[in-house]
């Protein structure tokens, strides 16, 4: 059993994936990135205009400011007026997100 768990552990750190974990900070656009990570209405309203011109989306998170490409990104555009917590698998700078929502700050 111990060999079969280190096995495991061991093929996700050579693949660069993060099992499914949270991620507390904001959606923001490739074009700004960490530029537009906050809560306040310019940073949302420039992270909203840019996403509907065509930049995709990113997540940046909050303590850290690491900027992460987002697989399935059409799920963000609900969620681009505060702070999000996502459930998602990291795997090297991109994040799959299994589950968004809005929290406060």
């Amino acid at each position: 059993m111990k060999q079969t768990l280190f096995t495991a552990f061991a093929a996700l750190a050579l693949a660069g994936a993060v099992p499914a974990a949270d991620f507390k900070g904001w959606i923001s656009d490739a074009s700004c990135g960490a530029g537009n990570a906050g809560s306040t209405a310019a940073a949302r309203d420039c992270a909203e205009r840019c996403i509907k011109g065509g930049a995709a989306p990113v997540f940046v998170t909050e303590k850290e400011q690491n900027v992460y490409k987002l697989t399935n990104a059409e799920l963000v555009k609900a969620h681009l007026k505060g702070k999000v917590q996502i459930t998602g698998e990291l795997k090297g700078d991109t994040l799959h997100i299994a589950k968004i929502i809005d929290i406060k700050d």
